[in-house]
């Protein structure tokens, strides 16, 4: 080993002389309000803007619609613990440069790919294409789209993916293109989310959402799949979140800065994508400068993730309970329309294309952004080998949308398969399973660091909690599934 290496788990890690700093990265003078909202935050919006989707506008509402809102008190616990989990792994990024997946491939090869394939296999089942796909075809037909819509579901869904691919093909580099997507895509939805509370939700259903905060109960009829599935994409998507650090990583926090980002198809360059990362030496300045990377990355995950997590939940779960009962809705179809149907029912077709527009926007962006995610994360894990970045030129790019396509011609598959809702039941489990493996390689890693930059034992404490309960109701889920239950 070099004396400008130092080992890192199995693998060296090359040793870096300065830390750059944000205003280096960034090229400003100073970050204050505005350089935060223009500059600054973005990684943690991507995540909200995937993460107020499946969970928050199907999941939420189909609990609140059958069982009221005494699950709210899992709301904010499920965002602050999520939270926790992605500024953990964040920390380990902004230290080293490389994203969770590569991370894991220095506990072995096999808990790298585990990690790749997890992100995978969570998110293959094709739900988000799907339900995205009957909100558009409700539109299209005026009514709720059911088995026999399905060529026009098919083509809704089609056009859809066809979007994606578009949208994450502009721009200078993928990350930036989706943080613009979503400032404006979940402008829109909050506002309609808001507006539509205070001019639909009655005091009493608010005085129900009070009691449910503080309630610490789960009622004893409640279907444990439907559970699961919702406390997996309450926030995120439990243990997957280590996928959401790679836009950190894009970003340049940290020594990000001099690992390179995926540039776009159109509109971007070929960057120098380092398959490793680098560490920084530590000396009381660099050691400030990584402390300052940590407390943005904190307070983003915080003012962006976390309180907008907890209002992307109650707020449709709240307003569902009040003005969607008694519609029939279930999961196996027509619960994405249920916004539309119960704005139809109260201001007629203006109320129905609102829904129609808020369905659309909620559950695409959603698709846009784990679409991102898991091509993402598949090709981390395979730039690790040379003959790969040979083979495609040292050009990241190449195998980024190859996989893109690949993936997204496997999405289309999910308009001949299941109802919609259980395909989104199916991920979210997925999501829960995956703390059996990304909170202990979390914790590993962690103690593979130097001293100076582990996690506080507070932190580990609480992604200790955060698997046990992810855990409990994974439990729960294939208890029902076994017939145990």
């Amino acid at each position: 080993m070099g004396e400008k290496q130092q080992q890192l788990g199995k693998l060296p890690i090359e040793i870096e002389d300065k830390i750059p700093t944000p205003e280096e990265v960034f090229k400003i003078k100073k970050i204050g309000i505005k350089e935060r909202l223009a500059v600054l935050y973005g990684s943690a919006l991507i995540a909200l803007g995937v993460s107020v989707g499946s969970g928050e506008f199907l999941l939420g509402p189909a609990q609140s619609i059958r069982y009221g809102l005494i699950l709210a008190w899992l709301v904010p616990i499920g965002a602050f613990l999520q939270a926790i989990y992605i500024y953990s792994w964040a920390k380990l990024t902004i230290a080293t440069g490389e994203t969770p997946i590569t991370l894991m491939f220095r506990i072995a090869a096999w808990a790298g790919w585990l990690g790749a394939l997890g992100v995978l296999v969570g998110n293959i089942w094709g739900g988000w294409a799907y339900n995205s796909a009957v909100a558009l075809a409700g539109g299209v037909l005026k009514k709720v789209p059911g088995p026999e819509d399905v060529a026009v579901v098919g083509i809704a869904g089609a056009s859809l993916l066809i979007l994606t691919f578009v949208i994450l093909s502009l721009g200078r580099r993928i990350a930036r293109t989706l943080e613009i997507f979503n400032w404006i895509d979940l402008g829109f939805i909050f506002i309609s989310f808001i507006v539509l509370a205070i001019i639909l939700i009655p005091a009493n259903i608010w005085g129900e959402l009070a009691s449910g905060l503080v309630s610490f109960r789960i009622p004893s009829d409640i279907d444990p799949v439907l559970l699961a599935a919702w406390w997996g994409y309450t926030g995120l998507a439990t243990g997957l979140n280590y996928y959401a650090v790679a836009w950190f990583k894009d970003k340049g926090f940290g020594m990000s800065a001099l690992t390179g980002y995926i540039p776009a198809l159109i509109g971007g360059k070929r960057i120098e994508v380092s398959a490793w990362g680098k560490i920084f030496k530590l000396t009381p300045e660099n050691l400030k400068v990584y402390r300052r990377w940590s407390h943005l990355a904190l307070e983003e995950i915080l003012v962006i993730f976390f309180i907008g997590a907890i209002i992307g939940m109650l707020l449709p779960m709240t307003l569902a309970y009040a003005i969607a009962k008694g519609f029939g809705l279930t999961l196996t179809w027509n619960i994405p329309m249920w916004l539309a149907l119960a704005l139809e029912n109260i201001w007629g077709p203006v109320g129905f294309w609102w829904g129609i527009f808020v369905a659309v926007f909620v559950l695409f962006k959603t698709q846009l952004g784990i679409v991102d995610a898991v091509v993402r994360n598949i090709s981390d894990a395979a730039w690790k080998f040379e003959n790969i970045r040979r083979f495609f030129r040292n050009d990241i790019r190449y195998l980024y949308y190859l996989i893109a396509v690949i993936y997204l011609a496997w999405a289309s598959l999910a308009f001949v398969a299941t109802a919609p809702g259980v395909l989104i039941l199916i991920s979210a489990n997925m999501a829960n399973a995956a703390a059996i493996w990304g909170i202990p390689f979390l914790i590993y890693l962690n103690y593979k660091m130097p001293k100076e930059l582990r996690l506080h034992w507070s932190l580990v404490l609480l992604n200790i909690v955060f698997m046990a309960m992810c855990l409990y109701f994974m439990s729960l889920s294939i208890g029902r599934v076994l017939g145990l239950i």
